[in-house]
């Protein structure tokens, strides 16, 4: 995932594609939040919202295995500190299916919005 994805257009799409299903209800998240949906990222599939300082917060959707087109949704929040990078996660589903994804994900948002919102500079640990 780090490096991106570099392969045939054919394959991009059919990664793609499970994510065009759930794009509505992201984006009807992101303007009831007030947060910009983002895509595809360092060039691999997935949906994100950023947000925050001097926490940054993250909630993200993306593709864990190309070939079985599994998914994972996280959530995470990061601190640069004088002393280095602090931080905390955690997953709400991993490496399922869209369909175990897109079945809850309004519920599935709220949940990691509220989460990742929740957490305090006193909840982040030393990465």
């Amino acid at each position: 995932m780090a490096n991106g994805f570099h392969g045939k257009r054919s394959e991009w799409k059919r990664m793609t594609k499970p994510l065009k299903t759930i794009d509505r209800t992201l984006k009807r998240f992101g303007s009831e939040m007030g947060l910009e949906l983002l895509r595809d990222t360092r060039s691999w599939p997935e949906r994100s919202f950023r947000w925050g300082y001097p926490i940054e917060r993250l909630i993200q959707l993306y593709l864990v295995d190309q070939s079985q087109l599994t998914w994972s949704l996280w959530v995470c929040a990061v601190e640069d500190r004088a002393d280095g990078r602090y931080w905390k996660r955690r997953f709400l589903k991993e490496a399922v299916t869209m369909q175990e994804i897109s079945d809850d994900l309004p519920e599935l948002l709220r949940e990691a919005h509220s989460q990742v919102t929740d957490w305090t500079e006193q909840d982040l640990d030393k990465a």
